[in-house]
């Protein structure tokens, strides 16, 4: 199986606190995988590390590039960010900031393609009905659809997702997991999903990355410790 992401040898380090210590790792292509992990564990620095891989090669027309000991396979990285707190005056409807996530330059209007793609990403997150809402009067769950189909909107091969249900309720968040899950199979896509609750890990996902200690264990979803979790459910520092 073809490998999304290759890791080899990588180290991260704050001053003089290493954060990864000589890791080395392969996610294969079109897997659900999930991230864990204590905070400072280093969740956040190596996905911005992964996402840096794809910038650069994006400034190159290339679909791989090594960053230092990283390689990415990605034509097409979407990314949702955990905190975005757009306000209660934010103008837009939902539509309006799915489309957003198109890259039309200077051109003011949308095609028909361009319509049919914010389309179905909504259905794709069950947020058709709300087109026209505001997104400022959504509530915190369909928010988090919204950002994600303003990720799909991309089509994405792999969609980076940090902290989505952190300020969901339980039933809601195990909704988005589902969702995302569907998604990513219907989709072919892979995902990488920070998280600090792994009660649905090995129900849903593929496979696992837990960052302790400055080294990275991978393995299937399936197969992740119960030590693996961690107790703290908002992330302080992201490092």
């Amino acid at each position: 199986m073809a490998q999304q992401v290759e890791v080899s040898h990588f180290t991260a380090a704050f001053s003089d606190r290493v954060i990864l210590n000589d890791v080395s790792f392969s996610i294969p292509a079109h897997q659900f995988t999930v991230i864990v992990g204590e905070n400072g564990a280093g969740k956040t620095t190596l996905i911005k590390a992964l996402i840096q891989t794809v910038l650069g090669a994006k400034t190159t027309g290339r679909g791989q590039s090594h960053h230092e000991q990283i390689r990415v396979n990605s034509q097409n990285l979407a990314y949702v960010p955990q905190f975005r707190d757009l306000g209660d005056d934010y103008p837009l409807s939902i539509a309006s900031f799915v489309a957003l996530g198109l890259k039309k330059g200077l051109r003011p209007w949308l095609t028909k393609t361009e319509k049919e793609a914010i389309q179905t990403a909504l259905a794709q997150v069950d947020l058709a009905d709300l087109a026209k809402q505001r997104l400022a009067d959504a509530s915190g769950g369909q928010k988090q659809r919204a950002y994600i189909a303003q990720a799909l909107v991309q089509n994405p091969d792999l969609l980076i997702l940090d902290e989505p249900t952190a300020a969901l309720d339980a039933n809601h968040a195990l909704a988005l997991v589902k969702r995302v899950r569907d998604l990513q199979q219907s989709r072919q896509i892979g995902v990488l999903w920070i998280s600090h609750d792994t009660s649905w890990v090995k129900d849903f996902a593929d496979d696992y990355l837990w960052l302790h200690d400055g080294q990275v264990d991978f393995g299937l979803a399936k197969d992740l410790p119960d030590h693996a979790s961690s107790h703290h459910h908002q992330e302080v520092n992201h490092v």
